[in-house]
């Protein structure tokens, strides 16, 4: 991992309401190797899914450069090498789960890869119910089908924006031991977003956390475990060190008043 997949240098962005101008980002600078998965931590308001959205295109920065895969987030958009999966599944209620995660290649007037979208509904293990609709599906099913989505085009870079954070705490470490079993059979450079401390530590390779707003970076902490994680790691000391380090790190409120993304 060499190469640079999410480069952000200087980043500052503010929103403007009714209560006045709010700094949501500050000289928030980050740097994510090609093929490494990065999570960011921080108290509520800090700028976590801007800095996110900045990433995806679907906001910009008022100040500093974005570069994803060596282009911009729209060329890579363009390109369908970008994947998202928001805690909001999005799924379209009419189409079926083989269906939704074909969606992709419509959109990016591409034929269908049917081959592709058969592997990865089986991937994330829901085979027998490739021609089910979302309201047949469970919570954590759903966010199962919008990770594969996400994945359809094998996206250089994949992005996560609490994809969990709905569910109960058993699906949700369910659905993070899936989630490393996943990944770890693509390439993707990932971004999480996530308010979880051990699922930051469980899935990523380096856990970033940020200030309170205006939200920059705080500390950034490598993980020592390799990708083939297990639920054992959960209850590994090396584990539970980490959590307690973060946990802490986050403990400081160092937080402006107003509110953020």
């Amino acid at each position: 991992m060499t190469d640079i997949g999410i480069e952000l240098d200087g980043i500052s962005k503010s929103f403007v309401s009714g209560a006045g101008t709010v700094r949501a980002l500050d000289d928030f600078t980050l740097s994510v190797a090609e093929g490494e998965f990065v999570a960011i931590l921080g108290p509520s308001g800090c700028g976590k899914s801007t800095v996110l959205r900045i990433v995806a295109g679907l906001d910009s920065a008022d100040r500093g450069s974005v570069t994803v895969a060596g282009s911009s987030p729209q060329t890579l958009i363009a390109e369908g090498a970008l994947g998202v999966a928001f805690q909001d599944n999005a799924l379209l209620p009419w189409l079926s789960v083989r269906a939704n995660v074909a969606l992709p290649y419509k959109l990016t007037g591409r034929p269908v890869d049917q081959a592709r979208v058969d592997e990865l509904v089986a991937l994330v293990g829901l085979a027998d119910f490739a021609g089910a609709r979302p309201s047949q599906l469970s919570g954590g099913m759903r966010q199962r089908v919008s990770i594969a989505r996400s994945l359809a085009l094998a996206p250089r870079v994949l992005l996560l924006d609490e994809p969990f954070g709905a569910l109960d705490a058993v699906t949700r470490h369910r659905l993070n031991v899936e989630l490393a079993r996943i990944l770890a059979a693509e390439a993707s450079t990932t971004l999480l977003v996530t308010h979880s401390v051990e699922e930051a530590v469980f899935l990523a390779d380096r856990v970033v956390v940020m200030t309170g707003r205006p939200g920059r970076v705080k500390l950034t902490v490598d993980v020592p475990f390799g990708r083939d994680r297990t639920k054992a790691v959960l209850g590994q000391p090396e584990f539970l060190r980490l959590v307690a380090q973060l946990t802490a790190a986050l403990d400081d409120d160092d937080t402006e008043t107003g509110t953020a993304a």
